[in-house]
């Protein structure tokens, strides 16, 4: 069958080799950890320069902020949450800016538009724009920062200015970010999701498994003797098939099912709360729609179907192996039928009825 290996990315997050993909693969913990080594190389020869001129006050602050982004940016790394580190990120800039702007012989007002636009990229919209218009409000409310009113009103306006330029910029660049997310995550030709989805899908759902014991069921299912159609037919023929067999299955599935174009004729269909009980049945009636619905130029199109039960403290990658070696017995087995894998043993497969 088409599965022969299926790395396990999870153990290998934390080694070198992995620290770009993760980087690749995780916007927000990108952005921080960009923000993050921006301000550690620009803040720290600060701190340097001001402890060796005797600003001892500004100096301890730019030391603590330093302090504060590396425990930011390590809490993001070791537990892959990127929220709530973007959060205290912004914050922590914002009340820099602030604090060092009403300092005397200061200069943090410079710093004020740095820390404006690492907002935006760390929090949200509205939080930004809720954070910057605090801290204006705490400036022009002390007045220390500003030496004339204009200097206030120039600083104030454009402030805002950039404020609603980043705002801009990041309602652009999230809804690009979910425009690729999507395409990353569908197959393009039969419109159901791809196998980069699939593994996502199928490690949250041993997640929940594992907190819940909510029962899942996965089936692999593929086309029997789908290369007579493509050589007999044609190429296009044989994508019509897969196309008309992604629509039945959607329409003889649930709602909360998924479905995953696994690769050429292979598809995977993720079943919540399916036990042992009514793995058979669910997955023998789809069998039977498609033996009954499917055909091209009155070749009739038939399917054969492996599926398994998710075990307790089984991960995703073995589960898809069981599910896999039961489509392989049910082939063996003669086509168009189910076979269950067995809970004992990945290796065997229980009779299909």
């Amino acid at each position: 069958m088409a599965l022969q290996h299926v790395a396990k990315n999870e153990s290998s997050l934390d080694t070198p080799i992995m620290l770009p993909h993760r980087l690749r693969n995780d916007f927000p913990l990108a952005v921080i950890t960009l923000v993050g080594g921006m301000a550690l190389f620009v803040i720290s020869p600060f701190a340097a320069y001001r402890f060796a001129t005797g600003a001892m006050l500004h100096g301890v602050l730019d030391l603590l902020v330093v302090l504060a982004i590396l425990a930011a940016v390590s809490f993001a790394w070791r537990t892959g949450n990127s929220r709530w580190p973007g959060v205290v990120l912004s914050i922590l800039s914002v009340v820099f800016t602030c604090t060092t702007a009403i300092l005397p012989d200061a200069v943090g007002l410079h710093w004020f538009y740095a820390a404006l636009m690492a907002s935006y990229l760390l929090m949200a919209t509205s939080e930004a724009s809720a954070l910057m218009l605090a801290a204006l409000t705490v400036l022009v409310l002390h007045g220390g920062a500003f030496h004339s009113r204009m200097h206030m009103l120039t600083f104030v306006t454009s402030a805002l200015l950039v404020s609603l330029f980043a705002m801009v910029f990041r309602w652009r660049a999230d809804a690009q970010h979910r425009q690729l997310e999507l395409l990353a995550t569908l197959d393009p030709l039969t419109g159901c999701s791809n196998r980069r989805a699939m593994d996502r899908e199928l490690l949250i759902a041993v997640k929940a498994h594992a907190r819940t014991r909510t029962p899942f069921a996965l089936a692999m299912l593929d086309l029997d003797h789908f290369k007579i159609v493509n050589d007999k037919y044609g190429h296009e023929a044989g994508d019509q098939v897969l196309i008309e067999l992604t629509r039945l299955l959607r329409m003889h599935t649930r709602h909360g099912d998924r479905l995953f174009r696994f690769g050429g004729e292979e598809f995977v269909l993720l079943l919540p709360g399916v036990d042992d009980a009514l793995l058979f049945a669910v997955c023998d009636k789809l069998r039977r729609v498609v033996a009954e619905s499917l055909n091209y130029a009155g070749h009739p199109v038939t399917l054969s179907i492996g599926v398994a039960a998710l075990r307790p403290g089984e991960d995703w990658q073995s589960w898809l192996l069981r599910a896999d070696k039961a489509l392989y017995a049910a082939k063996q087995a003669g086509r168009n039928r189910v076979q269950v894998a067995l809970p004992t043993d990945p290796g065997d497969a229980a009779p299909s009825a």
